[in-house]
């Protein structure tokens, strides 16, 4: 599985299966040194009546919505399911036995021709559920908060910072990993420069007060969840009411539950942040990933 990719000509509509391991994009194009490209990452679902793209609409929304927010061409979402479609039945025939793996498809604004022309590039690629995501899914991680340099809804005075928009630049994200587990914890909780609570680098929070299911408002400055929306369509089922918020770091240390969501990890309890010990719901946690894994 790991060894499978598709290559995405965007301008001709056209795509081919490769190899993963072999070489394929050349150092000039933009997303090599630049960051100059999208992203997404879904989680695929396989069942006795097939395979099931969770939240696959709401990935493609947000897509084309980054692409927009970069000045990328639109995305056709006619060749991007294709491409999709096709990834899943090459895995199911290499692994027939499998329950669950991720895609990650990708748009990139490529290589600039001598006419000064762009010649965007797309890419797609399993991605394994690793023991990683398991152990996360089952035991919950610890977080520590983290400054993310800027105040909150700085976005709409500052559109060019591309807050909301999910690209290739992710180094930012990758160091407060890093930073994470260098102070011994498992995340890292981005908050604004005046204590708004945000994101992970990878994942949206929610929190429950009572029968009162919460999260950040995205125009804060974070990127709207696919699988945090998810879980908010399912909140009445569950007895709760979901509501956008501005959350202090507080806040979040008095929940009654607290959760990191994102596509592949579905949703994992925040147990501790800051060295204090939060609430676990391990009933409701259950409960959040069987729907978002369509259980």
């Amino acid at each position: 599985m790991t060894d499978l990719l598709i290559l995405v000509d965007p301008t001709a509509a056209t795509f081919e299966l490769t190899d993963l391991t072999a070489a394929q994009l050349p150092v000039t194009d933009l997303s090599a040194h630049r960051g100059d490209g999208i992203f997404e990452t879904v989680l695929v679902s396989m069942g006795a009546h097939g395979a099931t793209v969770v939240s696959r609409q709401r990935h493609f929304t947000r897509f084309r919505a980054s692409a927009s927010a970069l000045d990328l061409p639109d995305p056709d979402q006619g060749l991007w399911d294709r491409v999709i479609d096709s990834l899943i039945a090459e895995v199911a025939a290499a692994d027939p036995g499998i329950v669950e793996f991720g895609i990650r498809y990708a748009l990139s604004r490529g290589e600039q021709g001598a006419d000064g022309e762009f010649r965007p590039r797309g890419w797609a690629f399993p991605v394994t559920v690793d023991d990683h995501i398991r152990s996360a899914r089952e035991q919950g991680v610890t977080a520590v908060s983290l400054d993310r340099g800027f105040e909150a809804y700085i976005g709409s005075k500052a559109p060019w910072l591309l807050i909301g928009a999910k690209t290739l630049s992710y180094a930012v994200n990758q160091a407060a990993g890093r930073y994470a587990a260098a102070n011994d914890a498992d995340e890292a909780l981005f908050v604004s420069h005046d204590g708004i609570v945000l994101e992970g680098p990878t994942a949206n929070l929610l929190i429950r007060r009572g029968d009162r299911l919460l999260t950040p408002n995205p125009d804060a400055g974070l990127l709207s969840g696919t699988t945090q929306r998810l879980i908010f369509d399912h909140a009445e089922v569950l007895g709760l009411q979901a509501e956008y918020a501005d959350l202090r770091l507080q806040d979040v240390k008095d929940a009654d539950g607290a959760w990191f969501v994102s596509s592949m990890r579905t949703a994992v309890a925040l147990r501790e942040l800051d060295g204090n010990a939060i609430s676990v719901d391990q009933r409701l946690t259950e409960r959040f990933q069987e729907i978002v894994r369509g259980r």
